[in-house]
């Protein structure tokens, strides 16, 4: 916590120092608006963490809010908290006006957002009256959270305008989502902003192929929908004020049909830029409207500084500005104009748009350069038959026809979309990343020789292998996967075993994709708990899988159609070299009841956890589960323990450990699977230091991210040496230990 201050302090500080050796007055307006922006920022963030609601919050006071509902329902879909698996919520933001709280009334004027799992018929604009308690939460943007104790009570419905744009969304969507597919699920948030019908597994497809900016409303977008009233206008009216006039009628319209959010004013205020630049002609007014809109915008809600589409949203902006007339131009000597221009918008918004994609996420679609032109053609399209089949909804079969026309080509783009699962990814550390481009800047600033530079960069790209994690000795690797458990061993040749699978299929198929695992002959699932078994589809997914061992207790939905084995103490395998020996749960008949109503997370299902021990390539590895002291006391009185080299620490290295089984197992190196940040205070300060005294080398995911062991015999020292390589989350992507 102190290092967050410290950094917090450090920013201004260093841009006071900073101003006060620039004599540029160029220079020194930039600065000065840098630490005016997070003056503003710090401002409204210490409005909200030191608001009367906040202060209720810390206590989770029972709370009865007034409020007036500011964005559409969203389901949270099942969400992993600990050990259990919570059924999806709706959620959205309410603007509270009044709180009640012991007996007394307070009037305010703060957002916060709401989990109900109710369902409810209210729409943005409503005045409601919500009943539930206040809890803290790490959205910036809001005072609190509140858990809904009961479906919110409607007080006032919003106006008549506001309630005919709602129905003409709804009816949108519902036609939309008759398509049954991707498709489908596209054209309302290309069109009105409306991503609800869109899966989770689409949006990771669209973000890893470089699509993810045609999943929502964009500017471009707006810009097309205004290109096209611009144009209409145009063949009507000769005098420019009169077709900006109309344009921007319809931009108006368009902006409250697909909701005034941040988000969405965003991409108004931007097409409104562009608008004005194809107007005039003159890049040196829209350069200075968009630098005006930033401006405007963040002073309207300055915590979009801190929001992935703001800045998608200005570097594709600024693309189309600077970029497009350039590369159309270009294009022309080649292409039709029509299509030179078409192009040319793909391209520049992907050159400017990938490198922050790629620093967000650490990984995008070596081709995803190619998907944007591929689809580039059928962007306008979409939109413009979207809009009309929005506007024209009253005359149903033309308003159907253009939504089918639309889904026709919105089927490309989702097929484009899948064939990212298929292609190469570019996987690199932000802030590697953001390195080597500060490093090139400086040695272009500096006027060194360019030749200099691209060798720099080649010798860059062919010692990336060698720095690059697992790295190519690895034998075990713990993944990262948050507040969870997943560990991998090698078996060679792209074949693994997995010990548990994580919270989320996405973090686990990740993992595996980066140690290049594509067969798993045996997955162990330790115990029914969700941060240990809900990431399965993501681990099966194009992998071909031979055993699932379980412990006897229920089973995710995936494993239907696979060879369940059913393990207990004394059973035992061997795969290819490696021998495994099921140290733990005895029978289920005489392991269960006794653990009922212990202290810690679950521990009856906890102690039942799969204990296997592993040699592999001559090294002992344990794998725990979550057994805690009961089981782990147990197994140590068996007299089968004994020291290991490789320990993965139980329960995320929770303070309920067994000291003697730890003096037993004498880990050399303790791995510790374990999410940021978590509520549970894992892992336990005196657990780590139990483990250093012993002489353990330790490391945790929370800190170091994904974490690879590998090791090799020294026939001198007669004895293993372990390598340990960390892609860490702090500094270094890669790091050798």
């Amino acid at each position: 916590m102190a290092g967050a201050y410290s950094w917090k302090l450090a920013i201004p500080l260093f841009l006071i120092v900073l101003l006060a050796q620039i004599r540029s007055s160029r220079y020194a307006i930039f600065a000065w608006s840098i630490l005016v922006g997070c003056g503003i920022y710090s401002l409204h963030l210490a409005t909200l963490q030191q608001s009367f609601l906040a202060q209720i919050a810390q206590d989770r006071g029972q709370v009865v809010l007034h409020a007036k509902v500011t964005s559409d329902i969203k389901s949270t879909g099942h969400k992993v908290r600990g050990s259990n698996l919570h059924q999806p919520q709706n959620s959205f933001l309410v603007r509270a006006t009044k709180v009640q709280w012991r007996g007394q009334e307070s009037s305010l004027r703060l957002p916060v957002r709401v989990l109900s799992k109710f369902n409810s018929t209210i729409g943005v604009g409503d005045e409601i009256l919500l009943s539930g308690h206040l809890i803290l939460t790490k959205e910036k943007r809001v005072a609190a959270t509140i858990i809904a104790d009961e479906a919110p009570e409607a007080l006032h419905s919003a106006g008549k305008l506001s309630k005919l744009l709602s129905d003409i969304r709804e009816e949108f969507r519902k036609k939309a989502s008759r398509i049954n597919s991707d498709a489908g699920s596209l054209i309302p948030g290309m069109i009105l902003g409306d991503t609800t019908l869109q899966s989770q597994s689409f949006a990771t497809q669209m973000r890893r192929s470089g699509l993810s900016h045609l999943t929502a409303v964009s500017g471009a977008n707006f810009a097309i929908v205004s290109a096209l009233v611009f144009w209409i206008s145009r063949l009507i009216f000769k005098r420019l004020i009169i077709q900006l006039l109309i344009t921007s009628g319809f931009l108006v319209i368009f902006l409250l049909l697909v909701r005034p959010s941040p988000s969405v004013l965003r991409a108004g205020v931007m097409a409104a830029v562009i608008l004005l630049a194809r107007a005039t002609g003159n890049r040196r007014n829209a350069a200075s409207a968009l630098a005006a809109a930033i401006t405007a915008l963040l002073l309207l809600d300055p915590f979009q500084s801190q929001d992935p589409g703001f800045v998608l949203s200005v570097l594709a902006t600024g693309g189309l500005i600077f970029l497009a007339p350039e590369i159309s131009s270009r294009l022309e000597k080649w292409l039709p104009g029509w299509l030179a221009e078409i192009l040319a918008v793909s391209l520049a918004a992907t050159v400017l748009c990938t490198p922050y994609i790629l620093f967000l996420s650490g990984e995008i679609s070596a081709l995803s350069v190619l998907f944007n032109v591929l689809v580039a053609p059928s962007v306008a399209p979409i939109t413009i038959m979207g809009f009309l089949s929005v506007i024209l909804l009253p005359i149903t079969w033309l308003s159907n026809l253009l939504l089918t026309l639309a889904a026709s080509l919105a089927k490309w783009i989702a097929l484009v979309a899948s064939f990212s699962l298929a292609t190469p990814t570019l996987r690199i550390n932000p802030i590697f990343f953001l390195s080597v481009i500060l490093i090139g800047l400086l040695l272009y600033k500096a006027k060194r020789n360019l030749l200099f530079l691209a060798l720099a960069l080649i010798v860059l790209i062919n010692l990336s292998p060698r720095l690059s994690f697992p790295g190519s000795g690895w034998q075990i690797a713990q993944c990262d996967v948050g507040q969870g458990d997943a560990l991998a061993i090698s078996l060679g040749h792209g074949a693994g075993l997995l010990f548990d699978v994580g919270p989320d299929p996405t973090l686990i198929d990740r993992c595996l994709k980066t140690l290049k695992i594509n067969k798993l002959p045996l997955i162990v699932l330790s115990h029914d708990h969700a941060d240990h078994t809900f990431g399965l589809a993501g681990a099966m997914r194009n992998r071909s899988v031979g055993e699932i061992w379980s412990n006897g207790g229920a089973l995710p939905p995936e494993t239907l159609n696979s060879i369940i084995r059913v393990v207990k103490l004394g059973d035992s395998a061997k795969i290819g070299d490696t021998d495994l020996e099921v140290l733990w749960p005895k029978p289920y008949s005489s392991s269960s009841a006794q653990y009922q109503n212990l202290p810690g997370d679950g521990s009856a299902e906890n102690n039942r956890s799969l204990v296997i021990k592993v040699i592999h390539n001559g090294v002992s590895i344990l794998v725990t589960g979550d057994i805690e002291p009961e089981a782990q006391s147990e197994i140590a009185a068996q007299g089968a323990l004994s020291a290991v080299d490789i320990l993965k620490v139980a329960h995320h290295g929770s303070r309920f450990q067994d000291q003697g089984f730890l003096r037993i197992t004498q880990p050399k190196v303790a791995l510790i699977s374990v999410g940021r940040g978590n509520s549970y205070g894992h892992p336990d300060v005196s657990l780590i230091n139990s483990l250093l005294e012993m002489g353990s080398v330790v490391r945790r995911t929370d800190l170091h991210g994904p974490i690879a062991v590998g090791w090799r015999f020294d026939s001198g020292l007669k004895r293993y040496i372990f390598t340990i390589r960390e892609m860490r989350k702090e500094w270094w992507r890669v790091q050798w230990r």
